[in-house]
């Protein structure tokens, strides 16, 4: 019971800690990160830096995945994420002196901070502080639950067999690094086993080296939804494998390493585990362009759909951590734009062919975009508290901008394309100087939709409201040329008559798109409006134009 309370104690510090830090960086933590990591040696400081203060994998992980969306350099992710696991790794040697013991002041001291101080970034010490202390008890409970179970006949019987076959006892303690969602946790649990006579050296080399094998799979199942971040990972494990194979195969040569440090086998263990990381990182770093063109032959580019890509940026573990929930989101937001643009790039094509196959299949991908908005809202709706005012903010501009971009979908579906199928139907052609205005509308519209996406990285509040004017100066150029079409009608033939109201539905349908598409600058400049900064119109006018 000790134990399993301990590994349900650990689960809930990890994902208490990484709140804890949200609320201490306010969100602003992986775009630091991500400017400062611009050499291996500073990415892989950095990465030892919140391995040490956030001794998490799953965290780790995490974390590493949302800079891995925002664009970081991927050989720099690498960097980060070699200096992550050798800072994990100093939990470890904290052990090996019995900070467990002072767990409670942790405790309380967080317990105070948390509770009763007013400032958010104090709060978020507190909570890391706290988070920590539950974590250092947890291990003292895996200690105590291991002690009493060394004594056991039958646990003794099953280490003896792991002496015979230790191969089985390396994929134990992968499987149980990956279950505990902590090296840390995982190498307190062989610690304590150690203490009660069941691990002793060979074994426990081998107990270290099963872990971190462990927190390297942990990394892959959370990155696999990237191709890129299945590189990082598969990359993180050759390493991690090329520094293990001549241990696991030579145990005289394990053996001498652990022998290396004097002391207990406490010291021993952390020694090993920290000294392991720290040569998989030296053995790394040098070879990062090397080791990715590796990868990148092994996992090659896969061909490119038709249509937008269907995967999702929606992750359910990202819910654990609400800013890195909030940009997920943002980034699915983002990829529902591209396949709103997409549909809109097709249908000129399609206009332009006069292909009404196309322009059925355009149709039926706004069930796609229906299907995207009713997940990124599902998902909005369940990020919890732990969010910042202003990401507060952001996240119901997240739920307008996802309604603003459905709204585009059906005009494509129901307007742009239902008019290109009749003309085609009807043989209506339109006149060419027509044509010259529907594509320099589509045109200006493609250019501020470009811009309106992003605007959804950027967040810049002038760009946004430049982005804003432009709507009116695009409006003004549609009723200019309405005023111009009417003009050549009185002497137009009788063909040109008959386009002429296709002509004014598609240059409609154009102008309706850019007044939904100026919800990505509403989203924006929609926060001064609290501070007493003017705004001239607000989200949703699109759909009145």
């Amino acid at each position: 019971m000790s134990i399993l309370g301990g590994i349900g104690l650990i689960l809930f510090g990890v994902r208490f800690l990484r709140k804890g830090l949200d609320r201490l960086f306010g969100g602003q933590l992986v775009g630091w990160i991500t400017r400062v990591t611009d050499q291996p040696l500073k990415a892989f400081a950095v990465g030892a830096g919140i391995g040490t203060v956030a001794p998490s994998s799953t965290g780790a992980a995490l974390m590493t995945v949302q800079m891995l969306n925002a664009g970081t350099n991927t050989a720099a992710l690498l960097a980060v994420l070699l200096g992550t696991n050798v800072g994990i790794t100093m939990a470890v040697q904290l052990l090996a002196f019995r900070i467990q013991d002072y767990a409670g002041w942790m405790i309380f001291a967080g317990m105070i901070a948390f509770q009763f101080l007013r400032r958010e970034r104090l709060r978020g010490i507190g909570q890391c502080v706290l988070a920590l202390g539950f974590l250092f008890l947890a291990l003292d409970f895996l200690g105590g639950g291991a002690r009493e179970i060394a004594a056991k006949p039958e646990v003794m019987e099953i280490m003896h067999g792991f002496s015979a076959f230790p191969w089985l006892l390396l994929v134990a303690t992968a499987v149980l690094g990956m279950v505990l969602q902590s090296s840390t946790a995982s190498i307190g649990l062989g610690l304590a086993l150690a203490a009660g006579g069941l691990l002793e050296g060979r074994l426990l080399g081998l107990w270290v080296l099963g872990t971190n094998f462990g927190t390297g799979f942990t990394f892959l199942a959370t990155a696999w939804g990237s191709l890129d971040g299945r590189r990082i990972g598969f990359a993180n494990l050759l390493l991690k494998a090329l520094v293990a194979a001549p241990l696991f195969f030579s145990p005289s040569l394990l053996d001498a390493a652990i022998g290396l440090v004097p002391g207990s086998p406490e010291r021993q263990t952390a020694m090993l585990h920290s000294g392991y990381n720290l040569v998989v990182a030296l053995l790394g770093l040098p070879l990062l362009g090397l080791l990715w063109r590796v990868m990148r032959w092994m996992l090659p580019e896969q061909p490119a759909e038709t249509f937008a890509p269907r995967a999702s940026f929606l992750d359910e573990q990202s819910l654990a951590t609400p800013s890195l929930a909030l940009a997920r989101a943002t980034r699915e937001c983002m990829r529902m734009a591209e396949h709103v643009r997409f549909m809109l790039e097709q249908f000129w094509v399609a206009f332009t062919t006069r292909d009404a196959v196309l322009a059925q299949r355009i149709r039926k991908e706004d069930d796609t975009v229906d299907a995207m908005n009713l997940a990124l809202k599902d998902y909005l709706t369940r990020i919890d508290d732990g969010l910042a005012p202003e990401e507060i903010q952001w996240q119901f501009a997240l739920h307008g901008i996802a309604s603003e971009l459905e709204a585009v979908g059906d005009l494509a579906d129901k307007h742009l394309c239902d008019l290109l199928i009749k003309e085609v139907q009807e043989g209506v052609r339109l006149d060419p100087r027509d044509a010259g205005v529907l594509k320099e509308a589509f045109d200006r519209m493609f250019c501020r939709l470009d811009i309106g996406i992003g605007l959804l990285t950027t967040r810049d509040r002038a760009d946004a409201r430049e982005f804003l004017a432009e709507k009116e100066t695009f409006n003004d150029w549609c009723r200019a040329m309405q005023k111009e079409h009417y003009s050549r009608l009185s002497a137009a033939s009788r063909d040109s008559l008959a386009s002429s109201a296709s002509f004014l539905d598609l240059l409609n349908g154009i102008r309706r798109i850019n007044s939904h598409i100026s919800s990505f600058g509403y989203a924006i400049v929609q926060p001064e409006s609290a501070t007493g900064n003017d705004v001239t119109a607000a989200p949703g006018e699109g759909a009145a134009s």
